[in-house]
């Protein structure tokens, strides 16, 4: 039975949704304040752009190199039980963070190493989490189900660097990572509490994948979701659309770091305030995403979110002053809840599910597949030409980038299923 809060997100009257969506929230929290406080660490040890772009290179390109194995493995594994093990990894490799920081480590070369440590176990991560979603809840609530994960994430997005900058600048970075491991230890909680008996997905393989055959098996499935994607015509938009935004939107949150020490020059805690603000924009959003904007047409909607993508990328790069980059940033968080819960929910509900695990794998390469080679990019030409004309480039970018999208008509396969 739904309480009068429920009513616009019904995903929450499931017990499994609501024990995965409240877990995720505090471990999403951690991870934005990991991810503030890893810029923050190598910005202060190197001064240079170009290097927290290297960072970035580190944290996603394992996300690349592992990416058909993720897939795989999130469709013949307990996804559940997958999340398990990945959170508990990830919390290791916070923890070595922070004791590596307290121990006086100091090397950019010795973070990078870590970085992509982390990165490798986000690589397993998170398509398994994407497919999980739609585990939790019967399909007829899979639409509101993953509008509540985008909100969850960016809900975390506003408290995790805003409780990074406060640690930061009181207790230093040190305790920051400290607490982001610790901020694992609900969706653990949460994770076991599950009723698995109550989770919508049919039985899970026992594939062989010992030597060779389980190598082949990989890559054959791997190659087999290629070409499911390439025959779908909806998803396969999709993933190009999400990738040409990310592409360039993704380093900027990566070097909002750079906006301010260098540019607004302000302390830690408004470092963490700025860092925050997509997630405020996005929660703000949210109910408007779940309820009048869930009955316009995905192609529309999308048309729309590239448009406002443009404007706030290019109103962050010519923010006279803090307040307006702060405006400017919550604005995008706001259109990436739109844009992101629209092309997951395109691709949750036209795939089949015996595939959707290697499906989603692939959506999040869209994602996150050319952003370790873009955040290296845009790291060198920050630190070449300066951050502001750089960020303002990037929204006449994604203006053309609308422009093909609308002018080609690939948006309206969107609207297929």
């Amino acid at each position: 039975m739904f309480t009068p809060g429920q009513v616009r997100f019904p995903a929450l009257g499931v017990r499994n949704y609501r024990l995965f969506w409240t877990g995720g929230l505090v471990a999403n929290a951690g991870r934005w304040i990991l991810h503030i406080t890893s810029a923050y660490v190598i910005f202060r040890i190197t001064g240079s752009a170009a290097w927290v772009g290297i960072t970035g290179f580190a944290n996603f390109v394992p996300m690349l190199l592992l990416n058909p194995v993720s897939g795989y493995l999130s469709d013949t594994r307990d996804r559940r039980r997958l999340l398990l093990a990945t959170n508990i990894c990830g919390a290791f490799a916070t923890l070595l963070m922070g004791v590596a920081w307290s121990a006086g480590m100091r090397s950019p070369w010795g973070w990078v190493l870590l970085f992509f440590i982390r990165g490798c176990v986000a690589g397993i991560q998170l398509p398994t989490w994407q497919a999980f979603v739609a585990e939790c809840v019967p399909r007829d609530l899979l639409r509101n189900a993953i509008t509540l994960n985008s909100t969850q994430f960016n809900a975390a997005r506003t408290l995790g660097p805003a409780i990074g900058g406060v640690l930061i600048g009181t207790l230093g970075a040190g305790w920051a990572l400290l607490v982001a491991a610790a901020f694992n230890g609900p969706v653990l909680a949460c994770l076991m509490a599950m009723d698995p008996a109550a989770l919508h997905r049919a039985g899970v393989g026992d594939p062989d994948d010992t030597g060779a055959r389980g190598v082949r098996a990989v890559y054959t499935g791997y190659r087999e979701s290629i070409r499911y994607v390439l025959d779908s015509p909806g998803i396969r938009t999709a993933i190009l659309t999400i990738a040409l935004i990310t592409t360039i939107t993704i380093p900027l949150v990566q070097q909002v770091v750079v906006f301010a020490e260098d540019v607004f020059e302000v302390s830690p805690f408004w470092f963490g305030v700025l860092a925050s603000a997509q997630g405020i924009g996005a929660v703000l959003v949210a109910p408007f995403v779940a309820g009048e904007l869930s009955r316009v047409r995905p192609s529309r909607l999308q048309a729309y979110a590239v448009l406002g993508y443009a404007v706030g990328v290019a109103g962050l790069g010519l923010a006279p002053v803090f307040w307006v980059g702060f405006v400017a940033l919550a604005f995008l968080g706001a259109v990436h809840l739109v844009s992101a819960s629209n092309l997951n929910s395109v691709v949750q509900l036209q795939v089949d599910d015996e595939v959707r695990g290697r499906v989603m794998a692939i959506y999040l390469m869209g994602v996150l597949g050319t952003t370790p080679f873009a955040n290296l990019l845009m790291g060198w030409l920050i630190s070449v030409f300066g951050a502001r004309p750089v960020v303002a480039s990037g929204g006449g970018l994604l203006l053309l980038v609308g422009l093909f999208l609308v002018g080609t008509g690939r948006l309206r396969h969107l609207d297929a299923g």
